[in-house]
């Protein structure tokens, strides 16, 4: 395994599960982090025996954010230290662009740019005894790229009270402000994942990937932008092989075989 087996990835049942391999440090991203993170996300999604992905963390703990040992020893120069937080947001845009839909699976610490892999996944189920928060005010910083997530998410009200006080929340709470999906007791945690990653991979992925990307681009656009490109999408979907399968699998009462175009 890469990276110093910092990261682990496994494909069964169509599902590809990455899982953040540093326990000892609360799953803390570090640079062989972001590459494995990077790099297994690229292998996924273009490998058509996958149709959907996990994204967790070993020991059960999700990502504590960066780690600070390592992001703020004083090897690196100020511009050197500017540059390679390019990988992080390359990482967050990419699970956004990512055409199969990702499903993050949290227990324990979820916090600073660990909010950011759980913000960018399309699908968040969290055990109920995990803890959310961005605490960089009480370090000296501002959890800056997370916000541009945080506040696509939750209300800006609540965006601001998180990044301003530092306080961390619980799964109850982040379901509530609409964060996360599920906040589940932790023994019914692996069930529930298990179940959701089956059904997210069970559909057409042609159709869930043009769904998916047309999803993210309207989130910034205006409404009558949004229904004019989602017309397009909308003539697009109905020339896919996979939606007269649909069709034609619900009249025979069957379940479909998705081509995958």
């Amino acid at each position: 395994m890469t990276e110093k087996q910092e990261v682990l990835y496994d494909v069964k049942d169509k599902v590809a599960t990455i899982t953040i391999n540093r326990p000892e440090r609360r799953n803390s991203m570090n640079a062989g982090v972001l590459a494995g993170l990077n790099k297994y996300l690229d292998e996924a999604a273009v490998d058509r025996g996958v149709s959907a992905i996990v994204l967790t963390g070993a020991g059960h703990t999700f990502c504590a954010g960066a780690d600070l040992g390592s992001n703020f020893s004083g090897e690196q120069s100020f511009l050197d230290m500017h540059d390679d937080r390019r990988h992080y947001i390359g990482l967050l845009l990419k699970m956004n662009k990512c055409k199969k839909p990702i499903l993050a699976a949290i227990e324990g610490y979820c916090l600073a740019g660990g909010m950011g892999l759980c913000l960018s996944s399309d699908v968040v189920i969290a055990s109920e005894d995990a803890q959310f928060g961005l605490p960089e005010i009480k370090r000296g910083l501002w959890p800056y790229m997370v916000t541009a997530v945080l506040i696509r998410n939750v209300g800006r009200k609540k965006a601001a009270e998180l990044c301003m006080t530092g306080e961390r929340i619980s799964a109850a709470e982040a379901e509530r402000i609409g964060m996360i999906n599920y906040s589940v007791p932790s023994e019914q945690f692996e069930e529930k994942v298990t179940d959701m990653a089956k059904k997210l991979s069970s559909f057409s992925p042609a159709i869930m990937g043009l769904g998916k990307s047309s999803f993210y681009q309207i989130a910034d656009m205006t409404t009558e932008a949004a229904l004019n490109y989602l017309r397009s999408q909308l003539t697009i979907n109905t020339q896919a092989e996979d939606l007269m399968e649909g069709i034609t699998a619900f009249m025979e009462k069957r379940q479909p075989n998705w081509k995958g175009r």
